[in-house]
């Protein structure tokens, strides 16, 4: 890459005077007029000569402003270059992505690092939310996908991948169109008294376990129908056909065009994060890392 002295007789050159080029460089003309004179030390050579009205080249200053200016394009293209070749070669961390767990969950997180980290590149990787194939999903982590981003509390899950905990989602119930209390901006425990509310199975995610246990002792009026230990896109088609109501959490909103999400008066919620090999390799490891100190911490 050029010396300092001679990108600043560039700017000198280009500025026309000492004075102007030091502006340029915010420092004092007194620097700028040292570097030169240190420069034309150094190659022997006389290339400005000095006058009231700023600077004149010499012919050697000439030859030497002329080839510096190619000088100076040959490296700027030399560098982006090197940083294309750093981009190509970096490191693609392939993000699975369903209806259920969306792979933006991870990525809008990592917006603000993209220009920090520019060798990291996504590739989106889809994937379908069943309830018989989540669990192939997250044994095959590491082959076709790195890293699942989302709600992954089941007991079961964790046992088969490690997990980072990103940050907590609310519990709320999804009431089918069209219910009186559809229109309502959040419901209250009575409101849901002689409803049937879906909610997975007990045994498996012990949180939920928990909320369960707490609603039969202080709300036994509230009917809970079990379904599988996994919610799919079928378990929401399911309520709004039956008309019944469904525990989901404030990121599945949108899931369903004939279900409206509703707040609850209870204030409890469930931990998102990232499911990732309980055996990473080391561009995985880094990864984690990484997300770990700029993200969680």
């Amino acid at each position: 890459m050029l010396s300092q002295q001679l990108k600043i007789f560039l700017q000198v050159v280009e500025a026309g005077s000492f004075s102007k080029a030091a502006k340029h460089l915010m420092v004092t003309p007194a620097s700028v007029m040292k570097h030169m004179n240190t420069l034309e030390a150094r190659l022997g050579l006389t290339l400005l000569k000095r006058n009231n009205h700023g600077i004149q080249l010499t012919d050697a200053g000439k030859s030497l402003y002329e080839d510096g200016k190619k000088m100076l394009a040959d490296s700027e293209n030399a560098i982006a270059k090197a940083k294309k070749a750093q981009l190509s070669k970096g490191t693609t961390i392939r993000i699975g992505s369903s209806l259920l767990n969306p792979s933006s969950v991870l990525t809008n997180l990592w917006i603000p690092l993209r220009e920090k980290y520019p060798e990291y590149k996504f590739r989106i990787v889809p994937y379908e939310d069943r309830k018989d194939q989540i669990l192939s999903v997250i044994n095959s982590l590491g082959d076709r996908i790195d890293v699942l981003a989302g709600c992954f509390n089941s007991r079961t899950m964790l046992q088969r991948a490690d997990y980072l905990h990103l940050g907590n989602y609310q519990l709320c119930v999804a009431v089918p169109k069209g219910h009186p209390l559809s229109s309502k901006k959040e419901l209250t425990f009575q409101d849901l008294h002689g409803e049937r509310l879906v909610m997975i199975k007990s045994g498996d995610t012990e949180l939920l376990d928990y909320f369960r246990t707490i609603l039969n002792m202080t709300h036994p009026q509230i009917l809970i129908t079990d379904t599988d230990y996994y919610y799919d896109i079928e378990t929401f088609n399911m309520c709004e056909q039956t008309g019944m109501f469904l525990l989901t959490l404030d990121a599945w909103s949108d899931i369903h065009p004939s279900l409206v999400t509703l707040p609850v008066e209870w204030d409890y919620q469930l931990p998102y994060g990232i499911l990732y090999p309980k055996h990473p390799s080391q561009e995985i490891k880094r990864f984690i890392k990484i997300i770990k100190e700029e993200i969680v911490t």
